[in-house]
């Protein structure tokens, strides 16, 4: 059962390590966005240029160009401003879970991590837990024989149903 137990931490772990990097994705692509508005709203200014005097139209053009660049940088500030704390955090948990999913794997057997991605090439969530005498995968009640295979806890047992590791 240990292995099984190692296996589903193990699982987690990765788990939540990818979800860290995908909100530090999410940051990067805001900025990214950000900067893409700046860019057009300074394009948008440059384009317009230096209206003349009597060009009531472009200086009300320029000075709705300059709002909106204004306005960006204020999102960008507001931003900047958000971004560090949750940005660091989002780093600080993507590594914490990297170094519990590395200590994990290394008490893992070779054949376990090679059942893992096998069943992981077809099933999202290849390791799932049995609650009230089912598997939590597919929500399935499992037999009288799984279940006395499953609390021997002697192998890895897998789920007739779905395929999943049983944990």
């Amino acid at each position: 059962m240990t292995e099984a137990r190692n296996l589903l931490e193990w699982h987690q772990a990765k788990v939540r390590g990818a979800a860290a990097q995908r909100g530090l994705d999410e940051w990067r692509a805001r900025e990214e966005e950000l900067a893409a508005r700046r860019k057009e709203a300074e394009a948008k200014i440059k384009r317009i240029g230096i209206p003349a005097e009597n060009d009531i139209d472009n200086q009300i053009a320029l000075k709705l160009a300059q709002q909106e660049l204004w306005l960006v940088d204020k999102d960008t500030e507001r931003f900047m401003e958000e971004r560090f704390e949750k940005e660091f955090a989002l780093r600080e948990s993507k590594q914490e879970w990297d170094e519990k999913a590395v200590e994990r794997e290394a008490a893992l057997s070779r054949e376990t991590l090679e059942l893992y991605y096998k069943i992981g090439e077809n099933i999202q969530n290849p390791v799932v837990e049995v609650k009230r005498r089912s598997c939590m995968g597919c929500f399935l009640p499992l037999s009288v024989v799984k279940m006395e295979e499953w609390y021997k806890g002697k192998t890895l047992v897998t789920c007739d149903e779905c395929g999943r590791i049983l944990v």
